[in-house]
């Protein structure tokens, strides 16, 4: 996926590939700029107009990519949908919220009696544990965190098999992330939904999905089971992001904090071999120049880095 601007091409992901199963959870993880949102997007087409985008988004066979719009509208709602990480800008602020979730069900399921409708308005509110009374309620009088549950009402309001949620939870306090990720738990196990969970935060990535990729310069340089890639990286940069969570209560953490001192390089200029390298605290000469790409890690799981190679006894 590259975008277009003034200065040039800006190559945002490349190489990007996986799966996912009906009903099974995918985290995607890296720092800000690392092409998390820009994934995400591009599996709804919402991408700037412009953006050039190569490979297949296949959804039962069919391709994303290609769909006519009539089609593709219909797929956003009834198949895909995605929460974005800033409700208060999601949401139409001189409607209220039952008008918006509302709007949505009429479009997309215009044969409902207006008493289906309100039924099924009620009880998407209900399920995200917001009162159906409130649905005449407008953005500005909800909590950060009511609108985050009404943007997952939303997302739900066409029964999707597939739910984004793009940094769902950041804008939140701690208490109420928890009680958003409770949520989103639960209604992935009781409907079954597939999802994609975008985060910077190893911690709650590992909590919320059974596998986890890690991003970094628009490449997956690891992915696995969420317990083993959290518990023990394979990729230098996976680890990075483990030992920035803070261990509360930890004198030594709070002493010594870990961290990564830099940022993601720019797309527009990347470092030869592994783009990691100049960040990197074990990196050789042979990273400078090597060709990089996911290598087996361990049953289920891969990483791209040239250390994996050496743990596993094959020759770089």
């Amino acid at each position: 996926m590259t975008y277009r601007s003034s200065a040039g091409s800006v190559p945002a992901v490349r190489g990007v590939s996986f799966d996912l199963a009906a009903g099974e959870v995918l985290g995607l993880a890296g720092e800000s700029g690392c092409g998390k949102s820009t994934l995400a997007a591009a599996l709804l087409r919402l991408l700037p107009p412009g953006t050039l985008v190569t490979g297949e988004v296949l959804l039962d066979g069919e391709d994303v990519l290609t769909m006519r719009p009539g089609r593709l509208r219909a797929v956003r709602w009834n198949d895909m949908s995605i929460v974005f990480q800033g409700a208060l800008h999601s949401l139409n602020p001189v409607h209220s919220i039952g008008r918006q979730i509302r709007e949505a069900i009429e479009i997309h399921r215009p044969k409902l009696a207006s008493t289906e409708l309100r039924a099924r308005l009620g009880e998407l509110l209900e399920v995200v544990g917001i009162p159906a009374r409130r649905a005449s309620d407008f953005p500005h009088q909800l909590s950060g965190g009511q609108r985050q549950r009404v943007l997952i009402a939303l997302a739900l309001a066409c029964d999707p098999r597939l739910l984004i949620a793009d940094e769902p939870t950041t804008a939140l306090d701690v208490m109420v992330q928890a009680q958003v990720l409770d949520l989103l738990a639960r209604l992935q196990s009781e409907l079954g939904l597939a999802m994609i969970f975008v985060s910077h935060d190893l911690s709650t990535l590992s909590y919320a999905c059974e596998r986890i990729a890690v991003m970094y310069a628009g490449r997956v340089v690891e992915e696995g089971p969420s317990a083993e890639v959290f518990g023990k990286p394979a990729h230098p940069y996976t680890g990075a992001l483990a030992a920035a969570f803070p261990i509360i209560g930890d004198p030594t953490f709070r002493m010594r904090p870990s961290g990564l001192p830099g940022d993601p390089p720019d797309p527009r200029d990347l470092p030869s071999g592994c783009p990691f390298h100049p960040r990197c605290p074990v990196a050789v000469a042979e990273c400078v120049t090597a060709d990089v790409e996911l290598w087996p890690a361990g049953e289920n799981r891969r990483a791209a880095c040239i250390h994996v190679l050496e743990r596993v006894g094959v020759p770089s």
